[in-house]
């Protein structure tokens, strides 16, 4: 194998952590954002459960209020019906009272419906603001685990473009440049082994005469149907390099 091919390859291996520690480094931190919007959102929802209990508990008031004021009206309305004289209003003043025990009736149930969703709106508070404690919690452990996650990505991102650059510098920049052209092209992968007379980028034979030419290993060969840069393993390492997906 001509050493330049062999040192591109060398290039490409790095490459392909590099691309993994880098998503790596994109991917922590948002995972963090997406636990931050998630709380923000249980707030959001914690404060609503809020002003729905406040706004609960001021319709209580009014009722309460109204109730009262019922309360005071059938009082005076009875102390009325003893001075009525005439049989008439006396039954008209009875049904009047009448009518308002049944509007203070209805204001009383309702106060009692009021106060069985104010008791399920604290329960559900409670539970909101027990998911909210451990999601915070959840997030300041994650925050100091992706802290430290993202401090050894970038140390070993470092290395490895360190590593890269002693081995590109046994590679013709033409060549170089080439490879970068094809990796854009071919999701980052721009060399492939052959085997058995077939390219493991496209799964399609290359020519017969280009496979001999390839085993032969006096020039850098490119694939007829999908341009990658085409190298053969020698007889011990043929089988792995078979076994090995071409992304």
């Amino acid at each position: 194998m001509l050493t330049e091919l062999s040192r591109l390859i060398d290039v490409q291996e790095i490459d392909k952590v590099i691309q993994e520690v880098t998503q790596g480094l994109t991917r922590l931190p948002e995972e963090l954002k997406a636990g931050e919007a998630a709380l923000e959102e249980l707030k959001a929802a914690h404060a609503a459960r809020l002003q729905e209990l406040e706004d609960l508990k001021a319709q209580r008031r009014d009722t309460e209020t109204e109730m009262a004021d019922m309360e005071e009206s059938i009082k005076t309305s009875r102390q009325r019906l003893m001075e009525i004289k005439s049989n008439i209003e006396y039954k008209a003043m009875l049904k009047e009272i009448a009518f308002k025990e049944d509007q203070r009736d209805q204001r009383e149930t309702r106060i009692l419906h009021f106060m069985d969703l104010m008791e399920t709106q604290n329960r559900l508070i409670t539970e909101q603001q027990q998911q909210i404690e451990e999601l915070e919690a959840t997030l300041a452990r994650q925050r100091q685990e992706v802290a430290v996650q993202v401090k050894k990505l970038q140390q070993e991102l470092a290395e490895l473009e360190e590593r890269r650059k002693k081995a590109r510098k046994g590679v013709p920049a033409p060549l170089m440049k080439r490879y970068e052209f094809i990796r854009q092209r071919r999701n980052s992968s721009a060399i492939c082994p052959v085997h058995e007379g077939v390219c493991l980028g496209c799964h399609m034979n290359i020519l017969p005469q280009q496979f001999i030419d390839l085993q032969k290993g006096l020039e850098i060969l490119q694939c007829p149907h999908c341009q990658r840069i085409l190298y053969w393993a020698d007889e011990m390492g043929e089988a792995d390099a078979a076994s090995q997906p071409v992304h």
